[in-house]
């Protein structure tokens, strides 16, 4: 067994730790993407005991409501970084995002627990997480990061995309409606 290194910065000892937090995401010593998914899935839990507060199975908050929480809420939360740890996710990862994503289905729906969480995404047309998340992670890389994927991820570069134009393509000052004042001097003839 070999002792690992010391490390020191400025005189501090560094001490050697299996994650980190940086930015929002976990991110461990082996890279695996587990603790950051451990970590967002305790997060859920919390976030689906106060939805269960707000919203039981025949009372509170109607089922559309419900949805529109799951996707723009927990889905959010989930996709924070998924750029960097879902583009190639591994059946371990694909596996607790299914348990992470099942207990919100069968709230939403109200179904018996037994119901297959891949029942219930094809009831309401929502995807697989795994495979939600890693749209989202391979379109922000390619669209708003412009970095390339590999072939075995996407056929799409960033190269074969159009830019979306932001701003104004000229002046507008350029393009006065009819009741507005220009402040350009007219040449009378």
């Amino acid at each position: 067994m070999v002792r690992s290194p010391k490390i020191t910065w400025n005189g501090y000892k560094i001490n050697r730790v299996k994650s980190s937090k940086y930015l929002g995401i976990h991110v461990d010593d082996r890279l695996n993407w587990l603790e950051h998914i451990n970590k967002q899935r305790e997060k859920a839990i919390k976030m689906q005991q106060n939805l269960k507060r707000i919203a039981g199975g025949n009372w509170g908050i109607s089922q559309i409501h419900r949805g529109t929480l799951y996707k723009t809420v927990i889905e959010r939360m989930l996709a924070h970084g998924s750029s960097a740890w879902c583009l190639n996710p591994t059946f371990k990862m694909k596996r607790k995002l299914s348990s992470i994503q099942g207990p919100f289905l069968l709230h939403i729906s109200g179904a018996y627990r037994t119901t297959p969480t891949a029942a219930l995404q094809t009831i309401f047309g929502i995807p697989p997480l795994h495979m939600q998340l890693q749209f989202e992670a391979s379109f922000t890389s390619i669209y708003r990061l412009r970095i390339p994927l590999p072939p075995f991820i996407t056929d799409t570069q960033p190269h074969d995309l159009e830019m979306k134009a932001t701003g104004w393509s000229t002046q507008p000052s350029e393009h006065l409606k009819p009741n507005q004042i220009s402040f350009k001097t007219e040449k009378h003839i």
